[in-house]
């Protein structure tokens, strides 16, 4: 959650990196032409030298920018990639404990009992997992008992 907070805090628009390329080209064009001044002594060629050289510095450094904001955010919505993966191993002993777990689970919200029930038809339906079909049929049952006669909260 951190990363994702991260992208939407850090994340710099087109509109805010094309002000902060302006404002840093105002600058370094009144610099340059100060330097080029106090070198030459010639107001015009400080002028133009400066003004020439600013403005495809501005071009070059707004498309830098824009740029390396897209391979920041790359990098961090791969990182994020990353971090979601999880790598679970699961044995017939580890799902038949959710099994009986969700079997006792007491519920009021109507999208809750619906994703149960689709947990144990999911493993039901999977032939692999067929040595442990009755307990799941045993705990789907006892789940439905359960919730029989339940009026479910909008």
């Amino acid at each position: 959650m951190k990363l994702i907070q991260k992208i939407k805090q850090k994340k710099e628009t087109i509109k805010e990196s094309f002000l902060k390329s302006v404002i840093y080209r105002i600058i370094t064009i009144f610099l340059g032409m100060l330097v080029i001044f106090i070198v030459t002594g010639n107001l015009l060629a400080a002028f133009s030298i400066g003004f020439a050289t600013e403005t495809v510095q501005f071009v070059y450094y707004f498309f830098y920018e824009a740029v390396w904001t897209h391979y920041h955010d790359k990098r961090l919505r791969a990182k994020i990639e990353k971090t979601r993966k999880v790598d679970v191993n699961v044995d017939f002993d580890l799902l038949k404990d959710i099994s009986f777990e969700f079997s006792q689970t007491d519920t009021y919200a109507k999208e809750a009992y619906e994703s149960i029930i689709s947990f144990f038809e999911n493993l039901l339906k999977n032939e692999t997992l067929a040595e442990i079909h009755k307990d799941i049929q045993r705990d789907t049952t006892y789940f439905e008992l359960k919730h029989k006669d339940r009026s479910f909260m909008r």
